[in-house]
């Protein structure tokens, strides 16, 4: 694991930022244990904030802790991503039908937003692409008044990362990605379409989910 630099005042946080980063990039595998000891002396601090940490990403799920054993990265399952992305589906849809319409403003951050996200899949720059995908759906959901909603959107975005990022890595010979449900998401706003764009995201969204159980299954977790 590369030397990692913690900056701010709230350690535990930036470090679970940090490792949840590791994780969603696959340094960190699945069933790793997660010593303590170890991540304090990488990160040049004492366990106590270490711990916290952790404690912050078990409460996600993203780690498992066992009181007897330590930590260990959370096992990769179909049956979880299914969950995982079925809540999110729903979430999402009705998110969707509260949006307001974006300023010039917003419509622009999104859609350079959204040439990143396009680079970053041609590029196959995994954990950009990761960084910039929850930028993009933080600032198109904040233009809901669903506020509870879109919170636990986000939360389930990141849970959904590490999957995300495991389809990401998989393409074939030739073919160039796209954030397809991205652009049709951007169409639609961009006509004040309500109707294409639930219509347009439940299309891709299906597509999306397909593709993901699929490559999930392949590698038999």
């Amino acid at each position: 694991m590369n030397t990692l630099e913690v900056k701010g005042v709230d350690l535990p946080a930036q470090i679970a930022q940090q490792v949840r980063r590791l994780i969603n990039r696959g340094v960190l595998a699945p069933g790793l244990q997660l010593r303590q000891s170890d991540l304090a002396d990488q990160f040049g601090i004492s366990r106590v904030p270490v711990r916290e940490a952790l404690k912050l990403l078990a409460a996600e799920g993203i780690i498992e802790h066992d009181p007897n054993r330590g930590f260990f990265v959370a096992p990769l399952s179909t049956d979880e991503a299914q969950q995982f992305y079925r809540y999110r589906f729903l979430l999402e849809r009705e998110l969707l039908k509260t949006v307001n319409w974006p300023d010039s403003a917003q419509m622009k951050a999104l859609k350079s937003m959204l040439e990143r996200l396009d680079t970053y899949l041609d590029k196959g720059q995994r954990a950009e692409w990761i960084d910039e995908y929850q930028n993009f759906y933080a600032l198109l959901f904040d233009l809901s008044p669903e506020k509870i909603l879109r919170r636990e959107a986000i939360r389930l975005i990141r849970l959904t990362d590490r999957y995300r990022a495991l389809a990401s890595e998989v393409r074939m010979p030739g073919e160039h990605l796209t954030a397809r449900l991205e652009h049709t998401l951007l169409s639609a706003m961009s006509k004040k379409d309500r109707g294409q764009l639930i219509h347009g995201f439940e299309r891709e969204r299906d597509k999306i989910l397909t593709s993901m159980l699929a490559t999930i299954g392949a590698r038999e977790l």
